[in-house]
């Protein structure tokens, strides 16, 4: 595979990864609100089963274990697991936007920090050369 097709590859399941743990966030947190704070363990379980929403984010947990699998398998975890913090961005955001909630400067200023990291590590390559990875000896720790 040629290497601009792996990059735009790995950007496409890294956007996925975002997009679906943003969501996945947003669903779990209304479905969360849609279940009385108070209730029993046993009256928490039967209000969650019965709401369709639980449902997605199982759904959507399915979904993201998968695109993680397939993410894993293109570039290196020191690479993609920092970019995939971007949806630590998107959170606030989209929770600020589609549920109300306030973000203050404090929080905007963590969110720049982020965003600054996850630039600083997306300049770097996204595989480790071969000849660089530590050789397999069979043993942990060794």
């Amino acid at each position: 595979m040629s290497n601009r097709r792996l990059i735009s590859k790995l950007a496409i399941g890294l956007f996925a990864a975002i997009a679906i743990d943003t969501l996945l966030q947003l669903v779990w947190k209304t479905t969360v609100l849609e279940t009385a704070a108070d209730a029993s363990p046993l009256a928490t379980l039967r209000s969650i089963s019965a709401n369709p929403a639980f449902f997605a984010v199982l759904f959507l947990m399915a979904i993201q274990f998968f695109n993680w699998l397939i993410v894993l398998s293109q570039a290196d975890l020191s690479y993609v697991k920092p970019i995939s913090s971007l949806s630590y961005a998107c959170v606030p955001t989209f929770s600020a936007l589609a549920l109300g909630e306030a973000v203050d400067g404090l929080e905007i200023m963590g969110l720049a920090c982020v965003i600054a990291g996850v630039w600083l590590i997306s300049q770097t390559e996204p595989v480790t050369p071969k000849s660089s990875k530590p050789q397999d000896t069979g043993r942990l720790g060794a």
